[in-house]
């Protein structure tokens, strides 16, 4: 198997008031398909238990095409382009299912721990059960080096609850972007759309430990959200691109498109 496709339907917590699809569903599209694509090749997390090992997601990015999305399906396709001793690096592509136009694309980074000794293991483990399609690599698999603080725009303190947390118990991937978009003023949320997003998870955080989201500026419109554990190690830095809203959506034609 080269590529994996599975077909997402859009509903109203996907999407955000510019009826684009928001950061979070586009994260939640691409973890869903990894894990069904890695089901598809006998290495999905339950399959890894059993060895004890698992999957680690270490970093993320996605470009955010200015495009409506309205209600309807969204079709991610996602593929392995490189596989080094130890990571493995999986791109994808999320398409209107209709018109086939590009909604949001990128890259992500995934290590294989063993549950047992917490370290990594190499990738020549699975390597074999997976094909790398190297010529649809969609960008360099270089780590992203994010910049040095800026100016602190913004602090808040988040406590991990319940909802935060996914099966293995500490808090989901995607909680963190969520929780770091609580410092984003809701002025500026409503005026402006995120163009891109790269996320790093650095540490696992745990129920009832306290995160403190910092939102700092840096130049040429980008900002970068540092969530920090209780006892000051980062969990997870995200640096996010935005850019003003240019156009406003016709209420007519979504009406129409539901």
């Amino acid at each position: 198997m080269n590529q994996y496709s599975h077909t997402f339907t859009v509903t109203c917590q996907d999407m955000n008031k510019d009826y684009r699809l928001s950061p979070h569903a586009v994260l939640l599209y691409f973890q869903e398909s990894y894990a069904r694509f890695m089901g598809c090749l006998n290495m999905a997390a339950f399959d890894l238990a059993k060895e004890r090992r698992m999957w680690i997601i270490t970093a993320m990015s996605a470009e955010m095409m200015p495009v409506d999305t309205f209600w309807g399906d969204d079709i991610v396709t996602i593929w392995v382009s490189e596989i080094t001793p130890l990571r493995v690096y999986a791109d994808y592509h999320v398409t209107n299912a209709d018109t086939g136009v590009m909604i949001a694309k990128g890259t992500s980074c995934w290590n294989l721990m063993n549950a047992d000794t917490r370290k990594l293991d190499d990738t020549a483990i699975v390597a074999p059960r997976i094909t790398v399609v190297p010529e649809l690599m969609l960008t360099t698999h270089k780590k992203v080096h994010f910049p040095k603080e800026g100016e602190v725009l913004k602090q808040v303190n988040h406590t991990v609850n319940q909802l935060d947390l996914d099966f293995n118990g500490h808090v989901n991937n995607r909680s963190y972007v969520n929780i770091a978009m609580l410092t984003v003023p809701d002025e500026f949320i409503v005026t402006h759309r995120t163009q891109s997003f790269t996320v790093h998870w650095l540490r696992e955080t745990y129920l009832g430990e306290t995160l403190t989201c910092t939102l700092y500026s840096l130049p040429d419109g980008a900002y970068m959200h540092k969530l920090t554990r209780t006892d000051g190690t980062v969990a997870a830095e995200i640096l996010s691109i935005w850019e003003p809203l240019t156009s406003t959506v016709d209420v007519a034609e979504v009406a129409k498109r539901r």
